[in-house]
């Protein structure tokens, strides 16, 4: 049967089974389908190479194998998925990886070293968004083939640079090295695009469900991998029905049309749960809401001035007024979930301490600042919050609110003085946000690195060393060490004020069993849900 064919027949699956619901006051989705409510805005390809967006992350951790994956239980350590084992080199450049003789794609055919190969390759030189991620490595189009090679039936990765390994390991777990099937996309290939052109809509992957159909804005359908080696799902089939609406998504849950529903609102959660035949799904995930403050203003450059800021905020007044659980208090710029996260959180709302130090910086009077806030939920309330306690000590706040694509480009184009935003890490290692946040060294308007601390116009050397010796360091015990002490010195001098992290709140119908989900975007797990 043909890719296509069973396309149109999952769809027609989906058509039918809502239509014939459509007239019912109480339906009930199928018993051996799981059916999603969700925003789909942001599927945009299913080519693992080239999505790096939230919700494809998960379609693929769904649906593609990889040579190690997080663990299901704790995203912090990595077990092997294709690869059975690995060794690594004394000098820590050469990584070998020995497959499983057993794993198979769905045409039958072995899973070979020479696809994790081609697979690696496909991503550098493709040279689509996510590729930055196995650049880490030092990989580039000029080195690609001598340095991921399949040697005797192994796998063989050199790395550049001898950095850490849990860290090496971490961003191999990640959707962008999923393994795909060289040999069918050899047949899909068009002016050497690796297949591009063709999985972008389709899929060739080994995972534990296939992807059967996606229709934009509509509809994603994944179906049952009988083929897969590992644990098999329980369930046959997992809709997306694409939803953006969170009063949409909390009725059709109430009317059984879905069983877990994604984006609902803090009452609208509240309402369900006082029924009995609902509950939540709750995760702390590793996204965080925080203020960048551009070195480029003068008065951001007095670290006096920042460390007034942190006291003007009333961090558990918006927790528990306007976020109602759905995000808490987290101060560090590591999330809860990482490895060696220091937890504490040191500030509070003090406008006496707030205007002492502003004092002794030169702005006893305070000064203007303006901040771009992206216009939905929960952003505007909190600015305002914000608003109000800065202007308390003299700061006066001008929000500029527009939507998320103005907001971002402002950023990236570090025109910005603040904003309000949000962001998650790309992999579970310290490094992810260390080289994000803190580690620059090169601040002109031409660098290349133009990560999160070059946006801020910032750069430290003393945090650059420190970050430089913990990507380098070999024992892990110490490596978390430098980590935490990390975290303490960017409260000191970072130029950016963290405020919360999110806690996930899925809704399901209390019938659906074994969720599996994780603090990362791509964590949640179908293949062991069941319903009853």
């Amino acid at each position: 049967m043909t890719f296509l064919t069973k396309k149109k027949q999952a769809l027609a699956f989906l058509v039918m089974s809502y239509g014939a619901m459509a007239g019912l006051a109480h339906a009930a989705t199928p018993e051996n389908a799981l059916v999603v409510a969700k925003n789909l805005e942001d599927v945009i390809t299913l080519d693992p190479a080239e999505a790096y967006e939230n919700t494809t992350g998960e379609i693929i951790n769904n649906s593609y194998s990889r040579l190690v994956h997080r663990d299901k239980t704790d995203a912090t350590k990595i077990v092997g998925d294709v690869a059975k084992s690995w060794a690594v080199s004394d000098d820590g450049k050469t990584y070998t990886f020995t497959l499983n003789s057993n794993e198979e794609f769905p045409s039958g055919r072995k899973i070979s070293a020479d696809d994790v190969v081609y697979s690696l390759q496909r991503v550098i030189l493709l040279n689509k968004t996510p590729a930055f991620l196995l650049r880490n490595f030092g990989w580039n189009k000029d080195n690609i083939q001598k340095n991921v090679e399949a040697v005797d039936g192994k796998v063989v990765l050199h790395i550049q640079d001898a950095i850490a390994q849990q860290l090496v390991l971490q961003i191999l777990a990640t959707s962008v090295t999923s393994i795909v099937d060289e040999k069918l996309l050899e047949q899909h290939t068009k002016d050497n695009d690796f297949g591009n052109g063709w999985l972008r809509t389709a899929w060739a992957g080994s995972g534990p469900f296939s992807i059967q159909t996606w229709q934009p804005k509509q509809a994603i359908v994944l179906e049952k991998n009988n083929h897969y080696y590992g644990d098999k799902a329980k369930i046959e089939r997992v809709i997306f029905r694409h939803v953006p609406d969170s009063s949409t998504q909390a009725l059709l849950l109430k009317k059984g049309d879905v069983d877990l529903a994604y984006n609902l609102q803090p009452d609208q959660l509240s309402d369900l749960t006082k029924d009995k035949n609902f509950t939540t799904v709750d995760t702390l995930k590793l996204t965080q809401i925080y203020m960048p403050l551009n070195q480029k203003v003068d008065a951001l450059k007095n670290e006096k001035v920042r460390e007034a800021l942190k006291w003007l905020i009333d961090y558990q007044g918006i927790e528990k007024n306007l976020l109602k659980g759905q995000w808490v208090v987290h101060q560090s710029f590591y999330g809860i979930g990482q490895r060696g996260v220091i937890t504490e959180n040191p500030y509070h709302l003090d406008v006496s301490k707030a205007k002492a130090l502003l004092d002794e910086a030169g702005y006893k009077n305070g000064f203007a600042l303006k901040m771009d806030v992206e216009n939905t939920s929960p952003y505007p309330d909190i600015a305002q919050s914000i608003q109000s306690t800065f202007a308390q000590a003299g700061i006066k706040l001008q929000l500029v609110t527009s939507d998320r694509r103005q907001v971002v480009t402002e950023y990236r184009e570090r025109k910005h003085q603040t904003i309000l935003w949000h962001a998650s890490v790309d992999y579970n290692d310290p490094n992810a946000s260390a080289a994000d946040y803190a580690y620059n060294i090169g601040n002109s308007e031409a660098s290349t690195n133009r990560n999160r601390a070059w946006r801020s116009s910032w750069i430290n050397p003393d945090i650059n060393k420190l970050t430089d010796t913990a990507l380098h360091e070999k024992d892990e015990t110490k490596r978390i060490a430098d980590y935490q002490q990390l975290q303490r010195e960017m409260w000191k001098v970072s130029p950016y004020i963290f405020l919360f992290q999110q806690k996930e709140r899925l809704a399901t119908n209390t019938h659906v069993h074994n969720l599996i989900t994780g603090p990362n975007y791509d964590a949640t797990i179908y293949n062991y849900v069941v319903k009853r």
